[in-house]
């Protein structure tokens, strides 16, 4: 059976959210090079990286000696919300870590002791019954407000007008994203699954001004950051950003079990990519990778 396990490009995705990064899951890389072949890239891990991103526009904590005092305003993040954004030129230094190397499962038994909760599978007939399985640890992610750099970017931009607090210094952002599982099936395609992911915020942090600021730094006009960060705070999302210089066609597409976020990718010659589905539920979010649009969709539609 094919094994198509596209891991290592998390970690080369979320080197890109900082040039200033030193990632620490340096053994579970080595492992990972020795382990397994090189995929093709896909938009799969690069959304992984953007919900690593996300947590410096959605989630602020208090420095780690006073978390003790805090009260805490809870977020379970259950939809994807895209963006025409590049995320990862958000002014902030990020550690992104993980609980452990990716490791194989041999059944959705040891899928489930390992991860923390059972995979779904397709409904019968769609793909065949016994993928690959992989089982990637939770990705911890944080990122630490530096008010002069913040400060710099909104100046660069020209949005000097917006003053950020000195009380935001040192202030560190997470976000726990994780455990997921990896279905690998022949034909090159994914099935990537997991809890949904959990923020919180301290009570009384200026969330809305603070995801406005965050906006205004990477260059988006007042009306756009304004509209973002009011989008957020009414509904928040896990945001997946998507530069507007790259060629994608994104769509809402309605499902059998309800709506999903479609995203096919342009080959050089402008033919179509791979194709990306998102869905959500409650209990789980889904990222269904496949070279053909009426599969992706097929797929997103026959999991629970």
């Amino acid at each position: 059976m094919e094994k198509n396990d596209e891991t290592r490009w998390v970690w080369e995705r979320m080197a890109e959210l900082d040039p200033a990064w030193k990632p620490d899951p340096v053994r579970g890389r080595n492992l990972l090079e020795a382990r397994l072949a090189p995929p093709k890239p896909s938009r799969l891990w690069p959304a992984l990286a953007a919900a690593a991103a996300v947590c410096a526009i959605v989630v602020a904590l208090p420095q780690t000696r006073v978390l003790a005092q805090q009260l805490w305003v809870h977020y379970v993040l259950h939809r994807v919300d895209v963006v025409r954004v590049d995320l990862s030129d958000l002014p902030l230094r990020a550690n992104v870590t993980s609980s452990g190397p990716p490791q194989a499962a041999t059944s959705l038994d040891d899928a489930e002791r390992k991860a923390g909760f059972r995979p779904y599978l397709p409904e019968p007939g769609v793909l065949p019954a016994n993928p690959s399985m992989t089982v990637i640890g939770a990705i911890n992610a944080e990122q630490t407000i530096h008010v002069a750099e913040i400060q710099a970017a909104l100046n660069k931009v020209g949005a000097s007008d917006l003053q950020v607090p000195a009380a935001w210094e040192g202030v560190q952002l997470r976000a726990v994203i994780g455990p997921m599982v990896n279905l690998g099936y022949p034909g090159e395609v994914g099935i990537l699954q997991a809890k949904p992911i959990e923020m919180s915020v301290p009570v009384g942090f200026p969330l809305q001004f603070f995801a406005e600021a965050a906006f205004r730094s990477i260059g988006r006009p007042v009306a756009e950051a304004r509209a973002l960060a009011q989008r957020f705070v009414n509904n928040p999302a896990w945001m997946l950003g998507i530069p507007e210089d790259e060629v994608a066609n994104i769509e809402e597409v309605p499902l059998r079990k309800g709506k999903a976020m479609l995203i096919e990718d342009t080959n050089d010659d402008g033919s179509p990519g791979r194709v990306t589905v998102f869905r959500t539920t409650n209990d789980r979010i889904y990222c269904v990778l496949t070279n053909s649009r009426p599969l992706a969709l097929q797929i997103a539609d026959a999991l629970p």
